[in-house]
């Protein structure tokens, strides 16, 4: 494929200058903060537009504004210069500008660089098989380089001949990219293969399609074989992956990319960012923690928020870090609900694979009751893992702490003697004097309340300040029972979180690592150490023990060790010599390796155990693993005396006993609580001015002072799951709900393994909100008319993928239909097939409604008729056509386009608003009124035309639907009064071309060549589409003629629908009244019989089940459409007859010019 000499490289600027663009936003951003927080919450109005004025702020060279102002403007000059964006006034508006512009700026220019495998409607299979052949077609303009197919590297690399990168461009794989994709290489390549693709010509086309055509070529796999994890032949959901990094994950992925010849090790990175934008975009999330692995809880939670956020703008996660993504997490999560089921989905599957809890296989082959006891099981792993989090978060109960709430609660006043020695404490048992018994020493207030005496207890003091005689009456104050109680629970919680974690750390250790823990031999040891001392008699003193354990196992006769490091969160493989029993000594220090045998499950651990068989295990469920966990748990000893000790505090009575040399002499430090516990947070991950921390199992949390403000940028109140867990502080964690099996029909068909919503289901769903979005929330189509005021006709309707129809838009270029995306308001792709208009929009005005029928290409609204239309398609004079055709030649045109633009129709003679389409055009007819007046009057025939319309299709539909059918909407008289309106109906030749049309299943191309004829009569292939059809209908439109040479039968309404249940489709019906023709049948449609009636005045209703046609036909043949019902045969008026005949495709050697007729019926215009 050689492109053409003249191809243009306009873009390559664009999409510099929009990145400079971007770069520009996220400066303001940075200004606007800097603003806020320098004038502070309460900034007045002055203060804020002062500093705008006088705060400068750097233009990128690449930006278009730079040409205007240069490297420097003020950020208020900025602001006003971008249109659209209001000036702050406040500090409020400070940060909520800021905050804007920084979601803004995060965007990339070509979205999530997909190009046209991520339009709305995406490339076919036989597309991107077309692309990617053309592509390695390729051959370079000026003849310097070997053809693509031939290049080493594939098409980066091919690029990067042309483009000597510059040291900018290297600096990160996005930066590469930006550089590769803007040369005039690539602008060629791209705009080469638009042309060859007849792609509709945009400012993003060529991008389009070259992002495409690289991404095809790295995964040529995905174009017959699309997997959701799967991106150039790597699995990114491999077992081998689970416990890994992002980070490390990407750099496999670049390393399988450059072993497979698919791209050069200097351009690998730009290539793995490049397949993963689109489909994996949680990967390149920057900073994300090292204890947010694949295959954790907290990736699933990670990869949720980072689908919803990209979904909603996509390419914006490359940008973002961790904290921002998981910040996000809950608004983004709110704006889809479809998509957010399929991204929970999505992630639980890959969770429930990676943890050995679902069978690895097709996700649409997944039943409900396996996905929804997988929701139950991560929901009690994500419980637990909370409970454990919380559990480190508690304080251990002070007892000291405890007795000043009390003391404090009970002598609010004295809090001055609260430690002061004033008191002296005597027991008298049984309140006999005789055998009192005096506690020693002089005690503080806060001695007595921590020792809590007793019932027996009497108090005394020489100082009047201490109340004496309330601490009599009531002696008791309880602390030291709560405090043994509340010890013993928060102890017990700490063993379980810590026993939690371990197995947690396991769970993301290496697949044969994994399984040497789960199945191997496991024996555990101890770090001891001891100081010898330098007497006669080396006394000797026991130092701490070291915090890790030592595990040694053998498995499979091969012996590996471990040592559990739980302050650093880590476990990692050390030589096998460190674990095993043996001594050293340095100086006066004696270190010792001693085995440890925990109390109970050695015996267990002691056998070897043979895995199950291949596929991933439960780790963190593993029977062997809570064993190995227990012994950590036992290990660390949380029921040492001396941390109950620390927690007791010490009293008077405390020091004259002794008790406190323990206390002196112990280490708090070097028992896992305390150190443990600083160690097991991660840090603060600030994101502005929201302070945010990460525990080990990647739990998010803001601190108490910054929850109402995560909720307040959530948009949105905190689930009532997250309150329970973290009392409103735990950020992106997702709640489930109850999911169904995907139906799996026509994913493949539309490459549904690149969409993040999942094939056909998603492509609905967005060309749905498409539409809406062009409708608008009041119905008006302000969008679609603002559309068609810059693209001429854009239309709503429905979408041909596959054997399916979705909804979506489209705008008329040259005869063909285009998609249209109406997020980003620009057309897409090449020519559309079968695309079938509803709501249709001309230079700004909705002149052919097929859904509610406002026809507002006349000028002013419509207004309703005073009564309801009474006529339909009736008796058209020949000399109303005639005068038509002499007040529209070219001297006259003019004036009567003047007429139909303007025109006054009660300054017409002979004009009354309560006239009728016949008399106006009977006045039309009378040949003396000039071109302008004519003009006039034919807007007022259209319009009531309209309104005749509007009231028949309501009920016609009313009656439609009030069955269960669908309707597609296509009234004869909007045809007729764009391309003939002085036709009296076509109906006949309209619904046998429908019946041919039916025979191969292309009824809606049909269908939509008449409103492409009707959109543009003028067009040549519309005209000649007009010509036929209207040839054909005087061909067959006499009661004799409309069967074709078939002699019709004469039959009850309720016989059709007899007969239609019976058939075997495909089979067509036509049915004639006395006046008009109709068509009925049976058709097949994505494998399943569907029932059809046909009325060229309205349209073509669908049903899905015979019942539902056979009453459908009650309502239309038998009641009829009030007012319009059907001038029938036969002579009871209770069971009207019509005579009917069977469509075959060999009716049409009735007709000489059959071969037109075929193809105005099936093949586009």
């Amino acid at each position: 494929m050689q492109p053409p000499a003249s191809a243009t490289v306009a873009q390559s600027a664009s999409l510099k200058a929009k990145l400079g663009h971007y770069h520009n936003l996220k400066t303001l951003a940075d200004k606007l903060n800097e603003i806020a927080l320098r004038l502070g919450p309460d900034a007045s109005t002055p203060a804020v537009q002062a500093a705008l004025k006088t705060t400068p702020m750097d233009v990128h060279p690449d930006s278009a504004y730079h040409s205007e102002v240069g490297g420097s403007t003020s950020v208020d000059s900025f602001i006003n210069r971008q249109g659209g964006l209001l000036s702050p006034y406040s500090h409020l508006s400070l940060t909520g500008l800021s905050d804007a512009m920084a979601v803004r700026s995060q965007a990339h220019p070509l979205g999530n660089l997909g190009g046209a495998l991520s339009w709305p409607v995406p490339l076919s299979a036989d597309e991107q098989q077309r692309l990617r052949t053309r592509t390695l077609d390729y051959t370079d303009p000026l003849g310097q380089k070997q053809p693509l197919k031939h290049t080493t590297g594939g098409i980066l690399e091919f690029l990067r001949h042309r483009t000597p990168l510059a040291a900018e461009a290297l600096t990160s794989p996005g930066a590469t990219l930006n550089a590769l994709v803007s040369s005039p290489e690539a602008q060629s390549l791209g705009h080469a293969l638009q042309e060859q693709m007849q792609g509709i010509a945009t400012d993003s086309s060529s991008l389009d399609y070259l992002l495409a055509a690289v991404i095809l070529q790295l995964d040529p796999e995905s174009i017959t074989a699309p997997q959701r994890n799967n991106v150039a032949g790597f699995d990114l959901a491999d077992d081998s992956l689970r416990g890994k990094s992002a980070a490390q994950i990407v750099d496999a992925l670049r390393q399988h990319l450059v072993a497979q010849g698919k791209t050069s090790p200097e351009l690998a990175g730009a290539a793995a960012q490049l397949l993963l934008a689109g489909r994996a975009p949680v990967f390149l999330v920057k900073d994300i923690p090292d204890s947010v692995t694949f295959g954790s809880p907290a990736w699933v939670n990670l990869a949720i928020a980072a689908t919803m956020v990209d979904a909603h703008i996509p390419g914006r996660v490359a940008n973002m870090s961790f904290a921002a993504v998981m910040l996000e997490a809950e608004h983004a999560s709110g704006a889809d609900v479809n998509m957010t089921n399929t991204a929970q989905r999505n992630a639980l599957i890959d969770w429930g694979t990676a943890n050995g809890l679902l069978e690895k296989k097709a996700e649409h082959l997944y039943a409900s009751d396996e996905l929804n006891n997988l929701v139950t099981r991560f929901s009690e792993r994500q419980s637990v893992m909370l409970a454990a989090s919380e559990a480190f978060d508690k304080d251990i109960p002070s007892r000291k702490a405890m007795a000043l709430a009390e003391l404090k609660q009970r002598f609010p006043d004295k809090e001055a003697l609260f430690e002061e020695p004033l008191i002296r404490v005597t027991h008298m048992p049984g309140g006999d004097i005789r055998r009192r018994n005096q506690v020693p020493g002089v005690h503080s207030l806060l001695d007595v309340a921590m020792m809590d005496v007793g019932p027996d207890a009497v108090y005394g003091s020489r100082d009047s300040r201490i109340p004496v005689g309330a601490l009599n009456a009531n002696p008791e104050f309880g602390v030291a029972t709560a405090f043994e109680s509340q010890f013993k629970q928060v102890i017990e919680e700490k063993k379980n979180a810590v026993g939690t974690y371990i197995k947690h750390l396991i769970s993301q250790l290496p697949a044969d690592d994994r399984k040497n823990f789960e199945y191997g031999n496991v024996s555990f040891y101890q770090n001891h150490a001891h100081k010898l001392g330098l007497g006669l008699f080396s006394d000797k003193t026991e130092l701490p023990k070291g915090e890790e354990l030592l595990v040694r196992i053998e498995r499979g006769g091969v012996t590996t060790a471990y040592e559990i490091d739980f302050n650093a969160g880590a476990i990692r493989s050390i030589p096998q010599w460190q674990a095993q029993p043996g001594s050293s000594r340095k100086a006066n220090i004696v270190s010792e390796t001693k085995v440890f045998t925990p109390s109970a499950g050695q015996t267990t651990l002691d056998t070897e155990q043979t895995p199950p068989g291949d596929s991933p295990s439960d780790t963190f469920a593993s029977p062997r693993v809570q064993l190995i966990a227990d012994a950590f748990v036992e290990h660390i000893n949380l029921d040492d005396p001396a941390i109950k000790q620390q927690a007791r505090g010490l009293t008077t009575d405390d020091n004259i006993r002794n008790r406190s040399d323990m206390i002196e002499n112990f280490l708090l430090d070097l028992v896992p609580l305390r150190s443990a516990i600083n160690h097991f947070r991660n840090g603060n991950i600030a994101e502005g001015l929201i302070d945010l921390s990460l525990d080990a199992f990647g739990i998010v949390t803001a601190g108490v002072g910054a929850a109402g403000k995560v909720v307040k940028i959530a948009g949105t109140t905190v689930s009532a799951a997250t309150k329970v867990a973290r009392s409103a502080k735990v950020i992106g964690m997702a709640t489930f709900g109850a999911f169904n099996p995907l139906s799996g029909a026509g994913d493949l068909a539309v490459g549904g393994a690149r969409l993040a919503g999942g094939g056909l289901k998603f492509l609905g769903a967005k060309g749905a909100q498409g539409v809406n979005a062009l409708r608008g929330a009041s119905g008006r189509y302000d969008l679609l008319k603002a559309a068609s005021n810059e693209h001429g006709v854009v239309a709503t309707g429905t979408v041909k993928i596959g054997e399916h129809s979705i909804d979506g838009a489209a705008v008329l270029k040259n005869g063909q239909w285009y998609a249209f995306d109406a997020e980003k308001m620009r057309a897409y792709g090449g020519p559309l097939q079968g695309f079938a208009p509803t709501t249709v929009s001309a230079k700004g005005q909705i002149n052919q409604s097929f859904t509610d029928w406002l026809y507002k290409k006349l000028a002013g609204e419509i207004q309703s008729p005073e009564g309801p239309p009474t006529v339909l398609g009736q008796y058209a004079p020949k000399e109303f056509e005639n005068e038509l055709k002499r007040a529209q030649r070219p001297e006259k045109v003019s004036d009567f386009n003047a007429g139909y633009a303007n025109g006054d129709p009660h300054k017409v003679p002979g004009f009354s608003s309560d006239s009728t389409i016949l008399e106006l055009q009977m006045l039309v007819s009378r040949g003396w009124l000039g071109a302008e007046d004519v003009g006039t009057l034919v807007k007022q025939i259209e319009r009531k035309k309209v309104r005749l319309i509007q009231e028949g299709f309501t009920l016609f539909q009313r009656d439609i639907h009030a069955v269960g059918g669908t309707l597609t909407p296509m009234p004869q008289e909007f045809y007729l009064s764009q391309v003939n309106l002085a036709s009296p109906g076509e109906c006949a030749g309209i619904a046998n071309t429908l019946a041919l049309s039916m025979q191969s299943g292309q009824e809606t191309t049909y269908l939509g060549n008449m409103f492409k004829a009707a959109a543009d009569p003028r067009d040549p292939v519309a005209t000649q589409f007009i010509r036929t059809l209207r040839s054909f209908h005087e061909a067959v439109k006499h009661v004799d003629t409309f069967h074709m040479g078939k002699q019709p039968r004469q039959i009850p309404y309720h016989q059709i629908a007899t007969e239609l249940t019976d058939a075997s489709p495909p089979r067509s019906l036509r049915i004639a009244t006395k006046d008009h023709a109709l068509l009925a049948g049976v058709m097949v449609r994505d494998d399943k019989p569907v029932w059809f009636y046909f009325d060229p005045n309205f349209g073509m209703a669908q049903f899905d089940s015979a019942e539902a046609m056979k009453n459908g036909l009650e309502r239309t043949l038998n009641r009829g459409t009030s007012p319009f019902q059907h001038r029938a045969y036969g002579t009871n008026p209770g069971t009207p007859e019509y005579q009917v005949s069977y469509f075959e495709s060999g009716d049409m050697q009735f007709y000489r010019d059959s071969a037109q007729v075929h193809r105005i019926a099936s093949v586009p215009l």
